[in-house]
């Protein structure tokens, strides 16, 4: 199978999860977790594509963005964008994600599901099915992992094919970001300018993605 039917099928199989998950569920009964990431970014996209198809015009995506302590200002500002370009809320939430959880789900005892852009290159995510329960001790939910099977060239390709707006950060060498106490540019994308300066290419522009992806994380 080529990349190209590869990534096709993959994309596929992800469209008819959240078709699956927007079937199964009413809009109060799911969000979408969303960071200001190319994954989450991507997923995004996907999501608003599917949702202006005839049987889903009426499905108002809930949205929520856990901020940091430390977040990157071109993080904050890139969900303000994405708000205005998907013509949708992202609800900004502040704290530890387990904490948020549970005000979540207190807020709404009706969420039964979150939908995440996690990848099996992410940390503890390689043994992670498509769809799974959280692990004991927290908050009943059913995560929707539409994007798992997908690797890093396959998320910069989606992003390149459709035009998708993307943080600002990656264009910088950041190419897996968390917050400021945490991220910086990757060394594997380092070079030195013809007048001497350190500087860093763009994180599409990584060789062995999936590998140093996350060599920028501290």
């Amino acid at each position: 199978m080529n990349m190209k039917n590869s990534f096709n099928n993959k994309l596929q199989q992800t469209i008819q999860l959240l078709e699956s998950t927007f079937t199964t569920h009413n809009p109060n009964e799911i969000f979408l977790s969303f960071n200001g990431g190319k994954d989450c970014t991507v997923l995004l996209d996907i999501i608003d594509k599917l949702l202006q198809n005839a049987e889903h015009q009426n499905y108002d995506l809930n949205c929520i963005y856990v901020r940091p302590t430390e977040p990157f200002q071109e993080i904050d500002e890139f969900v303000d964008k994405c708000e205005q370009h998907y013509n949708t809320e992202i609800r900004v939430m502040q704290g530890a994600i387990k904490e948020v959880l549970q005000r979540i789900c207190h807020e709404n005892p009706s969420i039964r599901a979150c939908i995440m852009g996690s990848r099996r290159t992410d940390p503890f995510c390689e043994k992670l099915s498509s769809i799974q329960e959280t692990d004991p001790g927290w908050p009943k939910l059913t995560r929707v992992n539409p994007l798992l099977d997908w690797n890093c060239t396959d998320i910069w390709h989606y992003i390149k094919e459709n035009s998708v707006p993307y943080c600002s950060l990656y264009d910088r060498g950041y190419t897996s970001i968390g917050d400021k106490t945490n991220t910086i540019p990757n060394p594997y994308l380092r070079y030195v300018s013809s007048s001497g300066e350190v500087a860093y290419l763009p994180a599409y522009q990584l060789k062995d993605a999936d590998k140093h992806e996350r060599a920028g994380r501290i």
